[in-house]
């Protein structure tokens, strides 16, 4: 009698830790799948801050033919600000006049310096340069094959994912359709390879 009691009780604690193992894994698939379900929703957030912001400012000076009066007498922070305040911006990237994409990296917009005939550097207003600080891996991976053709004609002049590191991949993006279907969206492996910064990605867009 005495052993079928020992019996019952290692049997009951067996039963117990079984169901605790159990509850564990389940707690931890779920926290899982909560936090793939978050970075998935920040990733989707991150794209369509890049398509509206781009939107906002291209439609804002489309009429005016360039982007001087973006520009002109402006310091980068001013721009930003300016944008802010001028409800350009989607409200939720702005902070103190400073622009931040969904994952909390820096938002930046820039005129484009160009070289006269006697390599003297000048803005060129007829472009802008737009780049996105500290993506993750994944995120940069879904921005670089954002397809920026509307009506067969590209918004995007060119994109440069990672410069001035060992990632770097520059891609020149043809204005017609037609010429670009072989080159852009770029080659899955080749963002792939770019976007492997440890997370801490960056990409900068020039669009017309």
């Amino acid at each position: 009698m005495i052993l079928d009691k020992n019996n019952q009780s290692g049997a009951t604690m067996m039963e117990t830790l079984g169901v605790l193992t159990i509850i564990i894994i389940l707690g931890v698939s779920v926290i899982k799948l909560v936090g793939n379900i978050f970075s998935m929703f920040n990733q989707a957030v991150v794209v369509s801050q890049i398509k509206d912001l781009q939107k906002v400012i291209s439609e804002r000076y489309r009429f005016e033919g360039n982007y001087a009066n973006l520009f002109e007498d402006r310091t980068p922070e001013e721009v930003t600000a300016f944008l802010c305040d001028e409800k350009m911006a989607p409200f939720q990237m702005c902070n103190d006049g400073l622009l931040f994409h969904k994952s909390g990296g820096e938002v930046w917009i820039m005129p484009v310096e160009n070289y006269d005939e006697e390599g003297e550097p000048f803005n060129d207003y007829n472009k802008y340069a737009m780049t996105f600080w500290s993506l993750s891996d994944t995120t940069c991976i879904n921005a670089a094959q954002i397809n920026w053709y509307s009506q067969k004609k590209s918004d995007v002049y060119k994109m440069v994912i990672n410069s001035g590191t060992d990632k770097e991949l520059v891609v020149d993006v043809p204005y017609n359709m037609q010429e670009g279907s072989e080159t852009f969206p770029v080659p899955t492996a080749e963002v792939f390879k770019a976007c492997s910064n440890n997370d801490d990605n960056q990409i900068e867009w020039i669009f017309y």
